[in-house]
């Protein structure tokens, strides 16, 4: 039977999908089904199940033919070891559910590990044995190319179409954020320059050669304008720095070279240019012509100073704190997905103006010596360093070379400032698995079979294989797709299919079922739950009470069960105290509270929670320790400043509290919520009345502050008629609010609206 070749192509092909994943977007319009975190789920769910009918593919494609077995090299082996540690480093860690899982935001984990693991010998062994490795890139390239195009309608609003919400001004066509888009133009971009290199060697003549060196000039164009709309730093400057290597490698050991001659004297104009580029850079990036350039902005701003790389000194010190606390973190790790602990435990409070629940290091050589300790750090930097080495010892030309070590070097300099994606992790196993392909050596014969299997054994293992394909392959992806796509009917307040208005319980009865669909993703149907009992039902007036102590006794139980699988997550216990305090159990909240500041000691968000919980409580004494603590970490801090502040005029310490306003703002007069409720509670009247005339004489069609303003006069001098009079005029001025205003009179004059 001749099935081996169906198998090669069934393969070939699937591995042609795996670029063409990036245009998934599982939102129910641009893919059947509609997913929580749909520019992730959508992706890798697809990923993994192509990977593991790639797998079941080549299991038998192996048995039969010998030649696409498993090879050793150096790469193999250290890939192999690295994936052998992180399951030691998963059984090991914080968190071993997490660990192997991950969450619907990374889909990351042990399990794409694994995944990632099993492409490398597939791709290694396939498109190796079958010299397909050009084609494949010529594939990715032509993904390139579309979403280079879609990155271009981005950029300029073209066709309705603009940058998800998450990314404002920045391109990021399907994979919803900017930084992924640049790091897949970031491999393309080189891979392109790579087949531009092999097309232009002496020899390639003809019209067919001609169209393919257009096409790749045209990708190349499409490539650089989809990442400079990404407005992505790292990457920018990764191609930059990968160029110049590439240059540099040329330069140096084109010598002596006279096919590449021409290509060496480009390659040294080349390092001018840049060099030229650079330096003028630097001297006009406070102009106007790079300051209106929104990329060209964010890389003048960068500076040891800037904000962002602020956060990311911070972030590193903390992850350094992480590291070395223990032998054990120190050579297993946190194990993967646990970078929150690290970040929660060591959290320093200068990054109160940054994102608060940093799940990433970013810097992907440091996540890796977190999930996995020093050995996991070592390991990966060995990857990067065996794939130059097979790739300079290769038969590849110079330029080749180059190109793929400007690649390397362009991708490692991104990962000091970025973590990886689906997208950039597969793009990486495709570049080791083709140096992998130039270096590999037969394994030993014990290792090995060098006789393929009968046809017999084949159509023997072929109902085993199948039926492990879809066992396995149900109980990995299943539950967590269906979860997926609860999450979403759960918290959408319509029935999709009718449009009319769903009944809370309905919403409640499909939150239970999320909870019961397996591992991946119940934190954040757990999260999720949090808000939707704080944010939804807590406040309504229209829920009927029994439905809504059902979904307190659900949350309750959930983050319960959550909170015994995952002890320590300070993250978690806020998010339970937050919505205890919602529904009025203030000493239960406060327990949680305490157990996340015993978690994370210095997170202002915390103590923030706490202060208020005990003013909640009447507590006011007890509210001014927490307040006062963050903003004594922070005093730069304005809400820490507001919070304190309002714990002092609630502690009638009013000369104290006005002191730190009139010191940060130059008044007493300001207009934000805290104080507003504090000088409400306290009774200062006339403050709030000017701050509302504030309001007014900014904006006099404010009649809500203008109303309010009338009210405050009267609570503050006790004088109806004077009261009265402002709001009667406001009448006059507005007859389409009477009803509303004459109200509040009708109040004032029975009495029932008293300070």
């Amino acid at each position: 039977m001749d099935y081996t070749k169906f198998l090669r192509w069934a393969l070939i092909i699937g591995l042609c999908l795996v670029p063409l994943i990036s245009f998934i977007v599982a939102d129910g319009v641009h893919f059947p089904v509609n997913l929580f975190f749909p520019f992730i789920t959508g992706k890798n769910f697809t990923f993994r199940i192509l990977v593991e009918i790639l797998a079941a593919l080549y299991i038998l494609l192996a048995m039969r033919a010998p030649q696409y077995r498993p090879r050793s090299s150096w790469i193999m082996w250290a890939f192999g070891l690295l994936v052998l540690w992180m399951a030691l480093a998963t059984i090991t860690s914080v968190d071993p559910i997490k660990s192997f899982w991950s969450n619907f935001e990374r889909m990351d984990g042990y399990i794409t590990l694994l995944h990632l693991f099993a492409l490398f010998i597939i791709a290694s062994a396939v498109l190796t044995v079958e010299r397909w490795w050009e084609r494949f890139f010529q594939v990715s390239i032509a993904a390139s190319i579309l979403q280079g195009v879609y990155a271009l309608l981005q950029a300029f609003n073209l066709f309705g179409l603009t940058p998800s919400s998450q990314s404002g001004a920045r391109a990021d066509t399907t994979f919803g954020n900017a930084t992924y888009l640049a790091v897949f133009m970031l491999f393309n971009f080189f891979i392109t320059i790579l087949l531009l290199v092999r097309e232009s060697r002496a020899g390639k003549q003809g019209s067919h050669s001609l169209t393919l060196r257009t096409v790749y000039s045209i990708a190349l164009i499409l490539q650089f304008a989809g990442l400079y709309f990404t407005q992505s730093r790292g990457p920018l400057l990764g191609m930059v720095g990968g160029l110049v290597i590439a240059a540099a490698y040329i330069a140096f050991y084109g010598k002596g070279n006279t096919e590449w001659k021409m290509l060496r004297k480009i390659s040294l104009w080349g390092l001018g240019v840049i060099a030229v580029l650079v330096v003028l850079f630097f001297g006009i990036k406070n102009t106007s012509l790079v300051q209106k350039s929104d990329t060209l902005s964010r890389l003048a701003s960068i500076s040891l100073v800037d904000k962002t790389t602020q956060s990311r000194f911070l972030i590193w010190g903390e992850a350094w704190e992480g590291f070395k606390q223990s032998p054990k973190t120190v050579l297993l790790g946190w194990g993967q997905e646990n970078f929150s602990y690290v970040f929660n435990k060591y959290y320093n409070p200068q990054m109160y103006d940054q994102e608060q629940w940093f799940d990433r290091a970013h810097n992907e050589f440091i996540d890796w010596s977190i999930a996995g300790g020093l050995p996991a750090f070592v390991l990966y930097i060995a990857l990067f360093v065996l794939a130059a080495a097979a790739i300079v010892r290769s038969r590849l030309s110079v330029p080749e070379q180059a190109v793929l070590l400007g690649l390397l070097a362009a991708y490692a300099f991104n990962n000091l400032f970025v973590f990886d994606n689906l997208t950039s992790y597969f793009y990486f196993v495709f570049i080791l698995a083709f140096a992998h392909g130039m270096s590999e050596e037969r394994l030993s014969k014990w290792m090995s079979f060098s006789r393929p299997l009968s046809d017999r054994a084949v159509a023997i293992a072929t109902p085993l294989i199948l039926v492990a394909l879809i066992w396995g392959g149900y109980e990995l992806n299943g539950p967590g797709l269906a979860r997926a796509q609860t999450i979403i009917d759960a918290l959408t307040p319509v029935n999709t299919q009718t449009g009319a208005a769903k009944d809370p319980s309905e919403n409640l009865a499909e939150f239970k079922t999320a909870l019961g669909d397996g591992p991946l993703g119940y934190q954040e149907t757990v999260e999720q739950l949090f808000q939707y009992s704080s944010n939804t039902v807590a406040p309504s007036t229209t829920i009927s009470p029994d439905v809504k102590q059902q979904t307190y006794a659900l949350t309750e139980q959930a983050g319960d069960a959550m909170l015994a699988e995952r002890k320590g997550d300070a993250r978690l216990e806020l998010f339970y105290g937050v919505f205890l305090d919602q529904i009025g159990q203030y000493q239960p909240a406060l327990t949680h509270l305490q157990n996340a500041l015993a978690d994370s000691p210095n997170k202002q968000q915390i103590l923030f929670q706490i202060g208020a919980t005990y003013i909640a409580m009447g507590d006011n004494a007890d509210a001014l320790a927490p307040l006062k603590q963050a903003y004594d970490e922070t005093p730069q801090y304005d809400d820490a400043l507001l919070y304190y502040a309002t714990a002092l005029y609630y502690n009638n310490q009013t000369a104290a509290a006005d002191q730190l306003l009139v010191g940060r703002y130059g008044n007493v007069y300001v207009d934000q919520q805290q104080i507003l409720q504090a000088y409400f509670a306290t009774k200062q009247y006339a403050r709030l009345e000017k701050i509302y005339a504030n309001r007014v004489a900014a904006d006099p069609t404010d009649i809500q502050s203008a109303v309010g303003e009338a009210v405050l006069e009267y609570f503050a001098t006790g004088n109806k008629a004077a009261g009265i009079a402002m709001l009667e005029a406001l009448i006059k001025a507005n007859p389409s609010l009477a009803t509303q205003i004459q109200s509040f009179i009708d109040q004032i004059n029975n009495g029932t609206l008293k300070p």
